[in-house]
Parts: structure tokens; sequence; C-alpha cells
């Protein structure tokens, strides 16, 4: 399931595959956006992954993409600067938002899911080397590409406030 996610964001979002992370940038106003990619979670779990790749390379910001049961797709977030953008992002896209299917796919809509409901555990207390609180967004979709197509959309709305 979590490689499926994983190959989803990559293609998406246009990132190499790699041996432990996946790097890649993206273009977007203002500038270039630098992105890692943690690999599927394993033996360890998604807390085992999270830990590496904040020891690695320190990230403001931690985007979780998983399932979700409904038929569209959720975004929750918690601190700044998350919290700023994803206002950004339903400002300028509506709430619900509709944005178009990665690749020529149906369009699908993203509603705001309530971050008390969706607080990653590692994310809860996790605070960056610079002792700053580690900011996170959790992208739930039915369809794999449609949380990555949602996170791809939201990149913007993140690097302006970085």
């Amino acid at each position: 399931m979590f490689e499926a996610q994983t190959a989803a964001v990559l293609e998406v979002l246009g990132i190499a595959a790699g041996r432990r992370f996946h790097t890649g940038r993206m273009a977007v106003p203002g500038g270039v956006t630098y992105l890692v990619a943690a690999p599927p979670a394993g033996v360890g779990g998604v807390t085992a992954a999270l830990t590496d790749l904040c020891a690695r390379y320190d990230p403001p910001v931690v985007a979780l993409v998983g399932d979700s049961l409904s038929d569209h797709v959720t975004l929750a977030c918690g601190r700044e600067p998350v919290a700023g953008a994803v206002g950004r992002f339903f400002a300028a896209s509506g709430e619900p938002a509709t944005l178009p299917g990665y690749g020529g796919a149906a369009p699908f809509q993203v509603s705001r899911a309530h971050a008390d409901d969706e607080v990653p555990r590692y994310c809860a207390d996790a605070t960056t080397r610079r002792g700053k609180p580690l900011a996170w967004a959790v992208i739930r979709g039915a369809a794999d590409r449609d949380a990555a197509q949602t996170l791809r959309y939201l990149i913007p709305y993140l690097r302006s406030r970085l």
C-alpha cells in the first residue's frame, strides 16, 4: 500500500527514485522548492521513516500522503507555516476545492479535515534541529494520484511561507 502512494508522489511531483530517499525539485512562483520523499514505511513503520528523514534533512514541513475511505481527498494541517498555506490554498481554490486529475484524469474534490483527527503521532511534539516545532500536513485520498496531486497544488502555497 505505501509503495503505491510513494510511487504516485514520485510520479506526480517528478521526483527521481533514489536508494534511501528520493529527491527532486519543483519550480514554483518565487523560486525552486527542494523535495525529499521518504521510502515506503517498512519494518519500523512511519515513525522510523520520519525519524530518519528528519535526522538527515531537518525539513521545516513534513507532508504525509495516505489512503482515505472517502471518495474525495482530505487535507489536515498543524502549525505554521502550513496552517496559513492551507488557508490560502482554500481561499484561492474554494472549499471544497476542485482540482484537475493528474494526467487527464477526472477532477476531484479536496476538503479540509479536522487537524485533531489527523495529527500524526510523530509530529505532535517533534521539533526541527533549529528548535522550531515541525509543521505538518496530512493528505488522504481514495486514489493515490489524487492525494499526490493535492500535494503538488499545495506546495506553491507552502514555498512562499518558508
